[in-house]
Parts: C-alpha cells; structure tokens; sequence
C-alpha cells in the first residue's frame, strides 16, 4: 500500500474534488532532484501563497493555540489557518481553520516509484474551542496534498474526500459555508489547488 491509498480516504458521502499537475523530466536523476524540492515546496505551507504568485488562498502554520510558526517542517497537530479570496468566516475569526492529522511517505525500487504527502482536516477556532468545525466543510472533510514519482515523471497532486457544507454558526456564517463550499464542491476550489500543484512542481535543473 502506498502513501497515497494510505492518506486519501474513501469518498463516503457529500463531494470529491481534486487537481494534478504533471511534470516529465528529461532524466530520471532530474525527477528525482525535482521530486525532492517538491516534497520541500508542499511542506512549506507559509509560502504556499508565494509560490502561487500571491494569487488566491493565504495559508499560516499555526500551533495548536493558534500562534503563527514559521517552520517549513510542520507536524502532526500543527494547524493550517486559512484567508480565502470569499468573505471571511466569522466563527474563525476571519479564517478558515484545518488540522493536519497524518503524514506518509513509501518508496519502490521495484517499481522506482517515491510517494509523500499529508492530510488535514477541518477543526474548530483554536480560539474558540467549541469543536464545532472552522470552515466552510464539515469535519468529516479532508484535503490530502501529495507528490510522487514515477520513474522520470512527477506528480503534484490535491484529493478532496467527503466535502459537504458546514452547518454551523449564525445564519449569515451558514450561508457564507454554504456557498463557498457549494462553489468549492463545483470546482470553483480546482483553479487554487491547481494553480498551487503547478507551483510545487516547477522542475528543478540538472
């Protein structure tokens, strides 16, 4: 079982979204220096936003408090604190809050084949402790962000699983959940994580 089969869920219920970007290159000691600066693009989630041309989402590792760290080496309950270009989520305090709950990585010399990648998934206001999620999807949502290498091809990839809009909050946060997550759950989310796995993959020379 690969990283991949470890970290995307089954689609269950609600919607499954998601974006890839391929890149071919012209060796296979290429890939595998490309495959090493992607896997260390996709970790440094502060400068996600950088790297997509400070166009869409603004993304802060956070603690588990909430307070910004400007780690490139983020960990297991860690939190992703999210600004989108949407209006701003008020049970997050203008944010939209994920966990990052699991890591993986597997290699195949057989199959000379190297997958990496985590997954979050939405979670309450760090500030606010009602456990009731931050976002504009359901805690049983989850986002998983991965690189892998195929011989000389390298993959960037974003898998949605089990998207539904978020019920919770006053009535203009619902309905602020309900159509941004409608949009997201449409493919109106597609653009960002393509535009991000895009950014990830830039190849690196040699």
């Amino acid at each position: 079982m690969t990283a991949y089969d470890e970290l995307v869920p089954q689609q269950v219920t609600g919607s499954a979204t998601g974006a890839t970007s391929k890149l071919h290159a012209v060796s296979v000691r290429a890939a595998l220096k490309t495959f090493a600066k992607a896997r260390a693009r996709l970790l440094d989630v502060n400068n996600w936003y950088n790297y997509c041309g400070k166009k869409g989402a603004e993304f802060q590792l956070t603690d588990h408090n909430g307070n910004p760290l400007s780690t490139s080496q983020p960990e297991i309950g860690n939190l992703i604190r999210i600004r989108l270009p949407a209006p701003s989520n008020d049970k997050g305090d203008g944010y939209d809050w994920v966990r990052i709950e699991q890591f993986e990585s597997s290699s195949s010399s057989d199959n000379d084949e190297q997958v990496f990648g985590f997954r979050v998934r939405p979670v309450s206001n760090p500030k606010d402790r009602t456990n009731e999620s931050a976002h504009f999807y359901t805690s049983e949502a989850t986002s998983s962000f991965l690189v892998r290498r195929k011989g000389a091809i390298v993959f960037a990839m974003e898998r949605g699983r089990n998207e539904k809009p978020n019920p919770t909050g006053a009535f203009l946060n619902k309905l602020r959940n309900f159509f941004v997550a409608v949009a997201a759950m449409l493919g109106m989310a597609v653009p960002q994580w393509k535009m991000l796995t895009r950014a990830i993959l830039k190849p690196v020379k040699g």
